[in-house]
């Protein structure tokens, strides 16, 4: 199946090793595999909490990425594949979960794990809602999460930040005539990183041809959409905010 460029997008945005690695709302698992497949995590695990789908994925899994005794990646195995360098082979096991996200199941794991969770592909309002879920229930643990909202990414913005999240990375993506906005954030106040600001911060930084045209693309884009809500009802404040974004990515106005 062929993978879309927000999912390899967040793949790429994955680096160093993982303990536990949360694909949320993950659907037929196309990103999950991908991390599979590179060993990015001691445990990928699958959540969605639709059966069907959880049954169907298992399946699959079970076909392409079986596990032996040790529980060591077949794909990873130098004995098993000579182009693989045995020095760089990990154990990595997976794990398909019918579940909500809020239940996700970490008080099973170390504190001292490095966990990622993934939610994408959801509405801001939900997203925000599952993420403050798991804060809450965890709030001792260092939690990272990438996030990718299929709109209201002002609302997330602010939220995120609200929650005391701090920001690790951020990107925008075009995929089929539309714009993502990825969010690398972390839960934990004892990390550097910047606020999280409601109209991006560092993905507008050192743009240049097409990167630059896509900012200007999606900033108007995203002041059109808020001018064309009633006066009465018009947020003038979000509209000024990313107006005054616009300006300085495009240099009319100095950050």
């Amino acid at each position: 199946m062929k993978i879309s460029q927000r999912l390899q997008q967040i793949n790429n945005m994955i680096s160093g090793h993982y303990d536990h690695i949360w694909d949320c709302c993950c659907d037929h698992g196309l990103l999950g595999m991908l991390l599979l497949e590179r060993s990015a995590a001691r445990h990928v695990h699958f959540v969605d909490c639709v059966p069907s789908l959880m049954q169907a994925l298992e399946l699959r899994l079970q076909r392409f990425f079986p596990a032996d005794v040790s529980g060591l990646n077949p794909h990873l195995d130098p004995h098993l594949n000579p182009d693989i360098d045995p020095n760089l082979c990990r154990h990595t096991q997976w794990q398909v979960h019918c579940l909500d996200v809020v239940a996700l199941p970490l008080a099973q794991t170390s504190d001292k794990d490095k966990q990622l969770i993934i939610i994408a592909g959801v509405g801001g309002e939900l997203l925000v809602e599952l993420v403050r879920a798991i804060v809450v229930k965890h709030p001792e643990r260092r939690l990272e999460f990438i996030l990718c909202p299929v709109h209201h990414n002002y609302y997330v913005r602010r939220s995120l930040a609200q929650l005391g999240l701090i920001l690790q990375a951020e990107m925008l993506l075009e995929e089929n005539q539309r714009f993502y906005e990825i969010l690398h954030v972390i839960n934990n106040r004892n990390d550097d990183g910047p606020s999280i600001s409601p109209t991006g911060s560092l993905m507008w930084e050192d743009l240049r041809g097409e990167e630059l045209a896509l900012a200007k693309r999606y900033l108007q884009k995203v002041i059109n959409h808020y001018q064309r809500i009633p006066e009465d009802k018009r947020p003038h404040s979000i509209i000024n905010a990313y107006q005054h974004q616009l300006g300085c990515v495009t240099g009319t106005i100095l950050s």
